[in-house]
């Protein structure tokens, strides 16, 4: 493998995200770092696109909500944690996706799309991409910090618990765990910062438009040129 395209969250944002891939040199091997839905208005095209071109992708958040909530929308039993996802963290925007012409939910396909999402690795070891240093690129959504060397625990075992926990929520954890090149996103960053030599963010923030302090764009990240390639937000109002 020469080079790898790895994309930060795109939480929806479907034009954005075609208008990105479509920089990339054709047959490109790429890689996102989760939270492909919610928040933005097209979580469904978004998860059909990745999944269809079969490209490398992490559980993030917002995916461990859908697995864990979707279930619940689809047997009319939601709770107080189906609620909160509704409403708090995007989901409702992630149903109205999927809804067809007579307002119905197309089950079959929010049902092939749950199990996609579980079928999602929670990291990725790329051993043959190294940097200058020797360190070879781990993609998680959130990034490791201290708790990589858990990783290899037993999955039942409080110190795989919290590794899972680590690299799905984590934020702002700076370790340098010596073999390997970081790369995640999960915490929105005004832009990249590609002198750390352990680790990068790359949530450019692509669903938060000029609403906040930031102007949302969503980055692709070259490795191991460390190029960045970016996309502003052009999601319909």
């Amino acid at each position: 493998m020469k080079n790898i395209y790895i994309i930060g969250d795109v939480h929806g944002c479907y034009n954005t995200l075609v208008s990105l891939v479509e920089k990339l040199p054709q047959n490109s091997k790429v890689c996102f770092v989760g939270d492909l839905v919610d928040r933005g208005s097209n979580s469904k095209d978004v998860i059909e696109l990745v999944k269809t071109n079969n490209y490398d992708c992490v559980l993030g958040n917002h995916e461990l909500f859908f697995i864990d909530n979707v279930p619940k929308i689809l047997n009319d039993k939601i709770d107080d944690e189906a609620k909160e996802w509704l409403f708090k963290y995007g989901g409702k925007e992630t149903l109205k996706s999927y809804l067809l012409e007579n307002s119905e939910l197309d089950k079959e396909l929010l049902e092939e799309h749950l199990e996609y999402l579980k079928s999602l690795p929670n990291y990725i070891e790329y051993r043959d991409l190294k940097t200058k240093d020797n360190r070879y690129v781990v993609v998680s959504h959130s990034n490791v910090g201290n708790k990589w060397e858990y990783k290899d625990y037993p999955k039942d075992s409080f110190e795989y618990e919290q590794f899972l926990k680590t690299i799905h929520f984590g934020r702002f954890k700076n370790y340098d765990n010596k073999d390997i090149y970081n790369v995640f996103g999960h915490t929105p960053v005004e832009k990249v910062d590609i002198k750390n030599g352990y680790k990068i963010n790359i949530d450019t923030g692509c669903v938060y438009d000029n609403g906040t302090n930031m102007k949302g764009y969503l980055t692709a990240l070259v490795f191991p040129s460390l190029n960045i390639i970016k996309q502003e937000n052009i999601e319909p109002c």
